[in-house]
């Protein structure tokens, strides 16, 4: 609302031309989708004519603002246990948000990916994402605290002065990730606010509430997939080892909800293809490996096969559509 205010936006006329109302927003029983979310966004800043309106909405954000998760994150030791904390209920954070923290020596990568089909704008969605993050970070090392990068697969807007004065750190779009790189000493800096009491209460109310949910192992099956897919690791294996299952235990959950494991990895390939395709950065032998093909003929065939066209076909047809 403060930022739409900032941008003389009325907010009520928004929200209706994506088919909300303002109740929407306060009724803790209706449920408002990723996709329509990320419309209102990118709505918002087209009228603002504001490229940094999902930045600007993080940093209207209160630290660590996520209701009972957020205190159990509050409270971890270190930022370290507080993302370790924020992946292990992540489906509590948001539903269609997967969270990994990657470390490599000296830099450690806080990396999420957007669980939403290769059609749906999201570059407001991801930023505020981001900038959420840097928020949550900077609710446990302090306000004047920045990550040492920040990396966006989507192209540079023509204006970056609202971004670099945010996120204060070097800022790499047509990235091959979207995330955090944050240094790994930060991670281990004792929290001050750190109780181990109300992370135990806090556990307490969270754990129930990770084990509900009709199709809470299929999100987290696809958050895993869509976070181990670019790695060349999305096997069934890999997956029932993040989520601290057997193989075996795995397919019988999925075999219970009607579905397969195979099935799953396709329609995650499927959004993930599309989405690397509409980068111009992206070869399209490097889009096969990062959606899991060692070799491009395998993967043409595979997407002549789900797409009626190949893989140029498909990019020569788009670039024809937007300039039409």
């Amino acid at each position: 609302m403060n930022v739409c205010n900032q941008h003389g936006l009325r907010p009520h006329d928004l929200l209706r031309k994506v088919g909300l109302d303002a109740g929407s927003l306060v009724d803790v029983e209706r449920h408002i989708s990723a996709e329509t979310l990320c419309r209102l966004l990118e709505l918002a800043a087209s009228e603002a004519g504001c490229a940094a309106f999902g930045v600007q909405m993080a940093e209207n954000r209160q630290s660590l603002d996520f209701g009972i998760l957020g205190s159990l994150m509050r409270h971890k030791q270190c930022l370290r246990d507080m993302w370790q904390a924020a992946i292990r209920y992540r489906q509590l954070l948001n539903a269609a948000l997967a969270l990994s923290l990657e470390s490599a020596g000296d830099l450690t990568l806080l990396r999420f990916e957007m669980l939403l089909g290769s059609q749906v704008p999201q570059k407001q969605a991801t930023e505020l994402v981001a900038g959420v993050l840097v928020r949550a970070c900077q609710g446990v090392l302090g306000s004047n605290w920045s990550p040492h990068g920040v990396s966006f697969m989507h192209a540079a807007p023509s204006e970056l002065y609202l971004h670099k004065k945010f996120f204060g750190c070097p800022i790499s779009f047509n990235s091959e990730f979207n995330g955090l790189l944050l240094r790994s000493a930060d991670l281990n800096v004792p929290n001050p606010a750190a109780d181990p009491e109300l992370v135990r209460y806090a556990e307490s109310v969270v754990m129930p509430l990770k084990a509900s949910g009709e199709n809470a192992v299929l999100q987290e099956v696809r958050k895993n997939i869509y976070l181990l897919m670019p790695l060349e690791q999305a096997k069934i294996e890999r997956v029932a080892e993040q989520m601290h299952l057997s193989t075996r235990t795995l397919q019988r959950q999925l075999d219970l909800s009607g579905t397969s494991f195979s099935e799953l990895l396709d329609n995650v390939r499927k959004n993930l293809v599309l989405r690397y395709l509409n980068n111009s950065r992206y070869s399209i032998g490097q889009v096969a490996s990062l959606t899991g093909y060692t070799r491009q003929a395998s993967f043409t065939r595979w997407f002549q096969l789900n797409f009626g066209m190949s893989p140029r076909e498909w990019r020569q047809h788009q670039a024809a559509l937007e300039i039409a």
